[in-house]
């Protein structure tokens, strides 16, 4: 303790400077203030309560964000957040989940604890699968454990009033988005920054830090957030204060002034220009990177809607989760990355089979679940500039397989065959870029995966930020790709979250990268980066 404050260090979430009073969420501990034993209807109604409660507040956060162009989140940002909800919501209706707990509680387990439990167990199996982004879903199990106990209890906790940084053994997706209070910020033991909560942090613009345990005596106290540095300082001195209150309104003054630039070229300062597009899950995303000046669709994800499918959707299921986002997109590129399922987003029907497959691979294995997506594809793309991107591609051989599908779903319905593209996320990939690159229409790299992937690190680590695409390794297998596109006359863009981090767009840039696809919050950022970087007139820094 200083004349500045306690200060403790963890893992940046997101970025960004708040000040607030700390609340400490306590967690449900069991046999606390709850019933002895549940009955099978109580219990069902309070996970019905769990689930509808995260609906209600993801349909609520969309219509606030369409309705008033002042709330926070916007309509872009909104449509990734109540994504997350109702993915949080489907693993409380997950019919797996509830049974687990009725059966502790008819054995005579307390309520409280045969949920908690419950809840524990699948989160553990979950974890043990040796899949980098697993721990997401995880740590939603445990909040959907957690908010059934709540809901046990009688209903949802008491937030105070006025603005707040919100802590946490470990923070919820929803922790951010209480409509009834003023969140500015959250502080969570557990997680990292590959977490849904994560996720929403940087979607709403609030910073969040990870691996900081607060004592009970920091209730209520103020304290200064800076996310981006990975600190936070309570009790701080009056010197710190008025820093952190000066960097939090420059922040919103930066983001006003470059959403007044949108009409301004992506070009680089001596000339080269950039293609700027957006990645989406939703129709308020596409709406709203076009908004920000998006030329259209470098990456729309498809498997969401389906993580708690029982069977392979249908033709129709795939249309009627396709039309709202292909409209939005109407005479605009159009990218539609056909179904990645993987361990971390996987519906309960393909658990046995994705121990042998992922991705491309567990498509290519199930052709006529795979036509029927591609028809749909191209009943609701007629009207975009559509093209078709197949994930996590090893080699040319497969690209090729997906192609005839394509070229006989396409004579079968009558359309023509839109661009199909290949997505550079494994060394492999890298090794065989040009046999690929000529089978393929366009490339684009998933810089998440491949950075991962070349640097030997986990996607869970927190280690594995952004800014490590701007490591050799990985810029020069950037660059083979890039070369190898130019090569082919392939079109090269890159998807992954290094697109959208305007501190590595300069190097992205001086390996041959033109098209960059972000989230709708990032392109303000980075066409502003893309403004300020001069390049030789060879295209390389």
């Amino acid at each position: 303790m200083t004349g500045d404050g306690t200060v403790y260090t963890g893992t940046p979430g997101a970025a960004g400077v708040a000040v607030g009073r700390l609340h400490l969420l306590a967690p449900a501990a069991p046999g606390v203030d709850a019933p002895d034993v549940a009955g099978p209807d109580k219990l069902r109604a309070a996970f019905d309560a769990v689930a509808a409660g995260l609906r209600d507040r993801a349909a609520a956060i969309r219509a606030a964000a369409e309705g008033d162009g002042a709330a926070r989140p916007g309509v872009g940002e909104a449509g990734q957040a109540a994504d997350i909800l109702e993915a949080v919501a489907l693993i409380a209706d997950d019919p797996d989940l509830r049974a687990a707990a009725a059966a502790e509680c008819a054995a005579g387990e307390r309520a409280d604890r045969a949920v908690v439990e419950a809840a524990a167990q699948y989160a553990e199996l979950l974890a043990r699968l040796d899949d980098p982004t697993l721990a997401a879903r995880a740590a939603d199990v445990r909040l959907v454990g957690q908010r059934v106990v709540q809901e046990l209890r009688g209903g949802a906790r008491a937030l105070p009033d006025g603005p707040v940084l919100l802590a946490a053994a470990e923070l919820g997706a929803d922790d951010l988005l209480d409509p009834q209070a003023d969140v500015l910020g959250g502080v969570s033991s557990r997680g990292g920054p590959n977490a849904h909560v994560a996720i929403v942090a940087r979607a709403l613009g609030v910073p969040l830090l990870f691996g900081v345990d607060l004592p009970a005596a920091d209730e209520g106290a103020e304290a200064v957030l800076d996310g981006g540095a990975g600190v936070l300082t309570v009790r701080p001195g009056a010197a710190v204060l008025a820093a952190a209150l000066a960097a939090a309104e420059s922040a919103r003054q930066r983001r006003r002034r470059l959403a007044g630039q949108r009409d301004r070229p992506a070009v680089t300062a001596d000339g080269q220009p950039v293609t700027l597009l957006v990645n989406v899950s939703t129709a308020a995303d596409a709406e709203a990177g076009l908004a920000a000046g998006a030329a259209g669709a470098g990456l729309i994800r498809t498997e969401l809607p389906f993580l708690q499918a029982a069977r392979w959707p249908t033709r129709a299921e795939h249309v009627a989760a396709l039309r709202p986002v292909l409209a939005a997109l109407a005479g605009r590129t159009a990218t539609v990355r056909v179904l990645d399922f993987a361990p971390d987003k996987l519906p309960p029907f393909l658990a046995a089979a994705a121990l042998a497959h992922r991705g491309l691979q567990l498509l290519l294995a199930h052709p006529v679940a795979f036509a029927d997506q591609l028809a749909a594809i191209l009943d609701t793309g007629a009207d975009t500039r559509l093209k078709i991107m197949v994930p996590m591609v090893a080699s040319a051989d497969e690209l090729v397989r997906c192609r005839e599908l394509l070229v006989e779903v396409a004579g079968e319905h009558g359309a023509g065959v839109p661009p199909l593209g290949a997505m550079i996320e494994l060394p492999q990939a890298v090794r065989d870029i040009d046999a690929i690159a000529a089978a393929a229409d366009f490339l684009s790299i998933g810089s998440n995966d491949l950075t991962a992937a070349l640097l030997g690190l986990d996607r869970r680590d927190p280690a594995l930020t952004p800014a490590r695409a701007a490591e050799p390794p990985v810029l020069d297998a950037i660059a083979r790709v890039v070369a190898a596109g130019a090569r082919h006359g392939r079109d090269v863009s890159v998807c992954g979250d290094a697109a959208g981090d305007p501190a590595v767009v300069p190097a992205l840039l001086a390996a041959g990268c033109r098209i960059l696809s972000a989230a709708p919050t990032a392109l303000d950022e980075v066409r502003a980066a893309v403004r300020d970087t001069t390049l030789t007139p060879s295209g390389h820094g």
